[in-house]
């Protein structure tokens, strides 16, 4: 049985999605390697020094005042880490359906000899 021949657009569309599939897997690495803490002994002096500045008020109001203004900065960087999130679950999403579209092309057009 003569093998099913594949278009032009089709042997066209292949590498194409590889291509893209290779981009948004370097996204997905490079906004990983944000996250990474690599310096950790400098996160460690900031944080005593946050400490530090807390042991150190004497006025209620101004410490009620500090503790609002960390309270929120933490709440923004959760929303962005919750974006970046989100983000990253449909960048995952694409790079499936990518991939199965690859299979899928790859199942129908390579042909099996029978």
């Amino acid at each position: 049985m003569p093998q099913p021949k594949t278009s032009a657009a089709v042997n066209m569309l292949s590498p194409f999605l590889l291509f893209i599939s290779i981009l948004l897997f370097g996204c997905l690495l490079m906004s990983n390697i944000n996250l990474i803490n690599v310096a950790k002994t400098l996160n460690e002096a900031e944080i005593g020094s946050e400490v530090g500045k807390v042991d150190a008020f004497t006025d209620m109001d101004r410490l009620k005042e500090f503790t609002t203004e960390k309270i929120n900065y933490l709440e923004l960087i959760r929303e962005r880490f919750s974006e970046n999130a989100m983000i990253r679950i449909v960048v995952i999403s694409v790079l499936a359906a990518i991939q199965i579209v690859l299979y899928a092309m790859k199942g129908n057009f390579s042909g099996s000899k029978e």
